[in-house]
This record gives structure tokens, sequence and C-alpha cells, in this order.
């Protein structure tokens, strides 16, 4: 199950947590930042049990801040409380991702509208410079960059529609939909194809087209649902 509980707008997405980038100053958004980021990236995997001392001795911590980010984790559907085992993983399964997807076609369709009717046209213009998604199958390091370039275009659209407390929600949702991308599941994913469909979105909006906007980004999101959850089905989840 998502909760989406303690968002700060903005302030949640996978882009702005990466650790390698830079990591809040308070302690305990410290440790939520990394172990989150952990997580949605494979470095923990799904199901996996989550050891609190050895935790507290890698990142030289009190269990006190450590279990107050678990706890925020847990809230946000991360991370799974079980009684006298501790906290362990959200596991990955089909059903828990296209409901995900349900949730994700239901904000970011209305999203695109909004924008279609808001954004500016430096937004526009800010849109259609990340709307490439460069990937090549055969180099699979250019994998994480097609990942990063992804979430940064949603997130600009989400930006560009003026609702600060929808980008909040948009990009948690966003971040838990990409965990069996960073698994390796999506890897066959069509770069160029992509890359058109974001195209089709930004000319919906530049020409004020909610509808059209709407049932591009529907389409969009339909396409990806349908060849993860293979991906994820084929893998045993």
């Amino acid at each position: 199950m998502i909760y989406f509980a303690h968002m700060r707008p903005g302030g949640n997405s996978l882009i702005e947590l990466d650790p390698t980038v830079a990591l809040p100053t308070a302690l305990p958004d410290r440790i939520y930042a990394t172990l989150k980021h952990r997580i949605l990236t494979g470095s923990i995997l799904p199901s996996a049990r989550i050891i609190e001392k050895e935790l507290c001795t890698e990142m030289h911590v009190s269990r006190t801040p450590l279990r107050e980010a678990l706890n925020r984790l847990a809230l946000e559907g991360l991370v799974q409380i079980v009684p006298y085992r501790g906290y362990v993983v959200a596991p990955l399964t089909v059903q828990g991702f296209r409901e995900l997807c349900e949730v994700r076609r239901i904000l970011e369709a209305e999203t695109a509208a909004l924008a279609a009717e808001r954004a500016t046209d430096a937004d526009i213009a800010h849109l259609a410079s990340l709307a490439e998604l460069r990937y090549r199958r055969e180099d699979r390091r250019t994998y994480g960059k097609y990942l990063r370039a992804n979430s940064a275009f949603h997130q600009a659209l989400v930006r560009s529609s003026g609702n600060t407390r929808l980008e909040g929600i948009v990009m948690l949702a966003l971040d838990q939909h990409q965990r069996p991308l960073y698994l390796g599941l999506g890897v066959g994913v069509d770069g160029a194809a992509s890359t058109g469909e974001h195209r089709d979105i930004v000319d919906a909006i530049r020409e004020r087209k909610p509808q059209r906007a709407r049932e591009v980004m529907i389409q969009h999101l339909r396409r990806a649902e349908d060849r993860i959850a293979s991906a994820l089905q084929a893998a045993g989840y």
C-alpha cells in the first residue's frame, strides 16, 4: 500500500535524494534520504530484512534517528514493520505495481491537463529540452541516465502545473514506480519511442489542449505499465 505522508513539495524526488549529489544536513533526514535512495534503486532488495545494528554501525548513528527514518519510510509504503522481526523492505508484486500505475494515470493525466492550461512559455521550452531520452541497449551504462532523465521530465511537467502539493504526490508515486526499473526489469525499453511520447505530451501542452494532453499521458503510462508488469511476472514477483 502507498501512503502520501510526511511529504515536502518537491523534496521527495529520487533525483533530489541522490546521496551522490547532496544530503540533508539534519541527521534523521540524512538517514532517511540515504535509505530511501538505496531502496528505490535496488541497493537494498525488495523483502530484505533491515538489520538495525548493522546500519547503526555503518552510518555511525544511534537507533533513535534510524528508527525515525525507518518509520517515515514505513508511512510511505517502502518499509514494513513486522512483529518480532523489525523492519523489512516492502516487496514488489505485479498487483502492487499495477495499483501504483493506476495512481500515476489518475494523477499525471490531470497534471498534464493542468500544464496545458497553466504552463508558461519558459516551462514549455524547458519540457521540450528534457523530452529526449537517450538509451542504447548495447550500453547498459546509459540505462541509469535514461531513468534520471525520465524523472526529470515528469518532475518538470508537474512543476509546470503550478500545484506544489500535487508535485510531492506525483514524484513520490514516480519514484516508487521506478523500483523495478532500477532492478533491471525495464532494460528492454525503447528510448526512441519514449522520446516520441514525451514530445507528443509537450506538443499538446504547447497547443493548449488539456484533453489531448490528458489522453496522450494515459497512453504513455499504459504502454510502460504493460511492459514492466510483464517483466515483473517473468522475474517471479
